[in-house]
């Protein structure tokens, strides 16, 4: 094992699914390499965060994997695509950035509905305390 001491912030995670997963520039125009959107890879990481197995001997198959295909399929049906290079092009058009600003704002309101309505989605989710907690202060 590498032991490494790093202690990430969220944004440093998420770097890397920036393009579907990476890409690259030649001139001014950046390419997407990756295909699922970085907006969507980020819902998928805070599910897994918040949602997922503590232990290798868990099942994949629980509450994070069914509560990350389902942000898929919402995903799909609010913005048409899940693949970067598919949303890229038409978002940055919309955009008066020239950016993907819509786009993570809207993946970012696509996350934290399937986090936190996660029990009724799926019997087996339990909400974790710190987020019953925040829900139960905000609420």
């Amino acid at each position: 094992m590498l032991n490494l001491k790093v202690k990430p912030l969220p944004p440093q995670l998420a770097t890397g699914f920036h393009g579907g997963g990476g890409g690259s520039k030649i001139g001014e125009e950046w390419t997407p390499t990756g295909c699922m959107c970085g907006a969507l890879a980020a819902g998928v990481l805070v599910i897994g965060v918040l949602y997922g197995r503590k232990s290798p001997k868990e099942s994949r198959y629980g509450c994070a994997a069914h509560l990350s295909g389902y942000l898929h399929k919402r995903f799909e049906e609010e913005l048409g695509a899940k693949c970067c290079s598919m949303l890229r092009p038409f978002y940055k058009k919309i955009d008066p950035d020239n950016s993907c600003n819509a786009i993570y704002k809207k993946g970012a309101e696509l996350a934290v509905e399937v986090v936190l309505s996660a029990p009724e989605l799926v019997a087996e989710c339990r909400m974790p305390r710190s987020l019953q907690r925040f829900v139960e202060r905000k609420g």
